[in-house]
Order: C-alpha cells, then sequence, then structure tokens
C-alpha cells in the first residue's frame, strides 16, 4: 500500500506537493517507522563494513608477524603464534606491528 501511495505522489505531485507530502508523513507514525528502519539498516550495513575492514587489517597484521619471524629464521614461533593468541599479541607488541 505505502509503495502505491508513494508511485502516485511521485507521479502525479510537483516538488512542493511532494515536500509538503513529506514533512506530513515524517510527523507521523509511519514516518517514524520508516525512519527508525532506515537507521537500523545504516547501521547494520556500517557495521559489515567495519568488520570487513577489522578482518582485513587482521589478517594483514598477522601476515606481517609471519613474514618477520621467517626473515629471522624464527620459523617454530610461527607454529606458536598460530596456537596461542596471548603470545601473538605479545609478539605484535614486541615488533611495533
Amino acid at each position: 500500500m505505502e509503495a502505491i501511495l508513494y508511485t502516485f505522489a511521485v507521479k502525479f505531485l510537483d516538488e512542493n506537493e511532494l515536500e509538503s507530502i513529506k514533512e506530513a508523513v515524517a510527523m507521523t507514525k509511519l514516518g517514524q517507522m520508516i525512519w527508525d528502519d532506515a537507521i537500523e539498516k545504516g547501521r547494520e550495513e556500517g557495521e559489515k563494513i567495519g568488520q570487513k575492514r577489522g578482518e582485513k587489517q587482521a589478517a594483514e597484521r598477522y601476515s606481517r608477524l609471519i613474514l618477520l619471524l621467517s626473515k629471522e629464521n624464527k620459523n617454530d614461533l610461527i607454529v606458536k603464534i598460530a596456537s596461542d593468541p596471548e603470545y601473538r599479541e605479545s609478539l605484535y607488541k614486541q615488533y611495533g606491528i
């Protein structure tokens, strides 16, 4: 029903009329519900983007540590950081990663 209303409004009303309808809808319960849905969707999308960035940064950080340990011929530590997150964090700090 809402989609039909919007379709007719866009088709038959001019910009000024659309603006006044927009203001009227915004002040209704339905307008608030649409606004809340849009905010929630934006929040969810933002969280997804942030999570992807965080995963990428974590992978890059892990790779840098492995390359440094490999360069220093500390291959035994590579196995240890793979299984011990606390030790891995301590090496991140030690190497400034």
